[in-house]
């Protein structure tokens, strides 16, 4: 691994059969939705323009990661820059039952509704990358890639993408509309891709941009094994990060 001064700009590579070209590092906003505890909106806007600067141009939200909340302090952060200098991607087919409750909903109606509300959030004609977040045990996959080749059509998604699929998943929809992209959980403690999931991507020039990869702050350096974190931070009823486990988990870093 290479040291990078403030001057050296973050390499670009080819996201898989997409032929979009993005910073090798991507910016993740799920903890800026809420599910990480409160947010500092002034800081956030901060650090994504500090990655921007530094060459970042991928952006990475969801309509889950706060319903709208995340997605509309992404859409602040970048505002001004020109649209074609950034390459956005978010995801669709979740569902919220209230609280911190969500389902999945893959169905033709939810992905066309979702959306239309992340092109209101985000502030945007179009979006570059949709993801369907999980696949839905309740809707077949048919009829999801189904709703996104529309949605393609209409100029409204350029490239379309999943998260959390298998092989045979990702197979199935793709029967219908290719698979352009995977977003699956990887870091040190889970490599359970390197058998399957990341062999079938590369035989099919899907690109892989993955979730986690400091296994959520446990790599990072910063945690000790007195650690408590906010009630409304996910990690706090993780087993991951509890008691023991979590002791052991910082033993191995």
């Amino acid at each position: 691994m290479t040291t990078q001064n403030a001057n050296t700009q973050v390499q670009q590579t080819t996201l898989g059969r997409t032929g979009m070209n993005v910073s090798r590092i991507a910016f993740g906003t799920w903890q800026l939705g809420g599910d990480w505890g409160a947010t500092d909106e002034q800081a956030a806007i901060g650090a994504i323009r500090h990655a921007y600067d530094r060459g970042i141009n991928f952006f990475d939200t969801a309509q889950g990661y706060g319903f709208g909340a995340s997605e509309q302090l992404l859409a602040k952060a970048i505002d001004g820059l020109p649209r074609e200098s950034v390459v956005i991607a978010t995801k669709g087919g979740l569902r919220p039952l209230g609280g911190a409750r969500v389902e999945r909903d893959a169905s033709a109606a939810w992905i066309r509704a979702g959306v239309d509300d992340s092109l209101r959030a985000l502030a945007t004609e179009y979006i570059d990358l949709l993801q369907v977040h999980w696949p839905d045990p309740k809707t077949p996959l048919e009829e999801t890639a189904g709703a996104l080749a529309g949605l393609v059509a209409a100029g409204k998604v350029r490239h379309v993408g999943v998260s959390n699929f298998d092989p045979q998943q990702m197979d199935e929809f793709s029967r219908t509309l290719p698979v352009e992209t995977l977003q699956p959980p990887y870091s040190l403690f889970h490599r359970d891709i390197e058998a399957e999931v990341l062999p079938y991507a590369k035989s099919r020039d899907i690109g892989v941009l993955v979730y986690g990869p400091l296994a959520h702050g446990l790599l990072g350096g910063h945690l000790r094994a007195d650690t408590r974190f906010a009630p409304d931070d996910w990690r706090s009823h993780s087993p991951d990060f509890q008691g023991g486990a979590l002791t052991v988990n910082l033993r191995v870093v």
